[in-house]
């Protein structure tokens, strides 16, 4: 009997580790996903890259733009701050030769920081960064592909034996192929299955290694797209990569040069928005989730969103750039099969994008830390729990023409109501039309009319239309062509084929409320 319970202590020890390498060999490419946690890019720092200034040595790149080189212990403050996963942007072309051969000293740099990464038991998604922006060499597309096959060979091969349940390996960022003002998903598919097909064929952990694609451009309009292709891949443990930085004029636009654009030979400006949260800004968040979801998560290929920021030096709203990064961390933690990464300049003086100061150790925005921390550890208000489901939506906001307008996406429209208040007896010259994009994204109307005589009083006027013949595409549009100075729109409802989740907003925002 003496010798029973180290024999049983050994089987139960053998027994659970069997359970664990069972659990890891099936786990699932939305399972990993799931455990990675929120994420933290170190921007800034190895993607830093010139056009005017040659870089000689590694840390001539890295603190280019004013950082100084990562250490050990940023990695374990990352780490105690609640992130899970580091995403390590790498722009490579200042150590390469014209033939793709990359320079030992600069991999030896990369491997460091990888290394410290896993030693924290954090996961590491390794990219190819702004080799890809305009006017440098991966911009050049398909003419580029064996300098980018060349360059993954030797990603692949020092990485090899790296631990395929920390690492994981980013196509490319930001893939900006166009023709003629029309998306080249080819290209994009080309280089997509090259990357595939070279980090398979490497060997080692690389055949089992969760591999991140490049979304069209980032942008999850063209990558939800049915013109996006996905690579073959044997190991069936792909991801998606897309940015958000939607809307644009509240994360990216600066308040000290707007931007503008040129119509009729007069320029017009877009003043930036400073202020985010309004129902219309979460549920048009939710709406990018869920196409997302439809297109990628559904079909059980996770999605990572590599890059979420918003600019902090500029006239943005402190509380709201805490609800946009709020709303949209805990939407990722909350989808199955989506995690979020945190884009981060850090030093004030050179971005215009910072959370950290990585000199310090500190955050720059004491709330915003105590929300992180707070997301990590899963004590948030979940956002899905106000989600409304119908298979209709109503608006009563109008745009500056007295218009309504209901962002439908992929769904069908079936049917529209309107009500509108008519402030003439007479409306036999009162012509309406519902308004939308074709499937080429031109505009399009559909007039219709209403009946010919005298209205007996002036009041609000319901009418229906049935419109399952008609393809609206990405939005329908109340308009009056004939008569607007008569008519003023008070709501508008658009009913689908499939359901519409919208948010309970009052809801949500009393329970933020208490929770903040």
């Amino acid at each position: 009997m003496g010798y029973l319970h180290p024999i049983l202590i050994t089987i139960v020890i053998v027994s659970l580790l069997f359970n664990y390498l069972y659990y890891i060999s099936k786990k699932t490419p939305i399972d990993f996903v799931n455990d990675m946690g929120i994420g933290y890019n170190l921007g800034n720092l190895f993607d830093c890259y010139s056009t005017t200034e040659e870089i000689k040595t590694p840390d001539e790149q890295i603190t280019l733009w004013g950082n100084s080189p990562p250490t050990k212990q940023l990695i374990n403050y990352l780490k105690k701050s609640g992130f899970k996963t580091i995403r390590f942007p790498i722009t490579w072309l200042h150590f390469m030769d014209q033939s793709g051969k990359v320079n030992p000293l600069w991999i030896s740099r990369v491997k460091e920081v990888v290394k410290w990464i896993i030693d924290a038991h954090l996961y590491c998604i390794l990219d190819i960064h702004n080799d890809a922006i305009e006017g440098n060499w991966l911009s050049e597309g398909i003419t580029s592909k064996n300098k980018y096959k060349y360059l993954w060979e030797q990603i692949a091969n020092e990485f090899k034996d790296f631990d395929d349940d920390y690492l994981l390996f980013e196509a490319l960022n930001v893939a900006e192929y166009w023709n003629n003002g029309i998306y080249d998903y080819k290209t994009l598919f080309n280089l997509s299955q090259t990357f595939v097909d070279t980090v398979r064929s490497s060997g080692g952990k690389n055949k089992e290694r969760l591999l991140v694609l490049s979304g069209a451009k980032k942008d999850i309009d063209l990558t939800c797209s049915g013109d996006y292709i996905i690579p073959k891949d044997p190991s069936n443990k792909l991801a998606i990569s897309v940015h958000y930085y939607f809307p644009e004029t509240f994360t990216l636009e600066s308040d000290r040069n707007p931007w503008t654009f040129i119509q009729n030979s007069i320029v017009y400006e877009i003043p930036p928005l400073t202020k985010w949260g309004d129902e219309g800004h979460y549920n048009d968040m939710i709406k990018h989730f869920e196409n997302l979801k439809k297109s990628f998560t559904d079909k059980g290929i996770p999605v990572i969103i590599t890059e979420i920021g918003v600019l902090t030096e500029e006239l943005k709203d402190i509380n709201s750039i805490r609800n946009y990064l709020y709303a949209l961390f805990t939407l990722s933690s909350d989808y199955n099969g989506f995690m979020a990464c945190l884009w981060d300049t850090s030093n004030r003086n050179f971005g215009n994008m910072n959370y950290i100061d990585r000199n310090t150790n500190q955050w720059y925005n004491e709330k915003i830390r105590s929300d992180f921390k707070k997301i990590s550890k899963g004590k948030y208000v979940k956002i899905m729990d106000y989600f409304i489901y119908s298979f209709s939506k109503t608006i009563s906001s109008k745009d500056s023409d007295g218009n309504m307008y209901i962002k439908i996406g992929k769904k069908k429209v079936l049917k529209v109501i309107f009500n509108a208040f008519i402030s003439t007896s007479n409306y036999t010259n009162i012509k309406f039309a519902l308004c939308s994009d074709d499937e080429h994204g031109n505009w399009k109307g559909d007039p219709f009319f209403l009946r010919d005589g005298k209205k007996e009083y002036d009041g609000s006027y319901t009418f229906t239309l049935d419109v399952k013949d008609k393809e609206y595409y990405d939005f329908v549009q109340t308009d009056v062509w004939e008569g607007k100075e008569f008519v003023t729109f008070n709501y508008f409802t658009a009913e689908f084929n499939e359901t519409e989740i919208s948010i309970n907003f009052d809801a949500y925002k009393s329970a933020l409320i208490d929770n903040y």
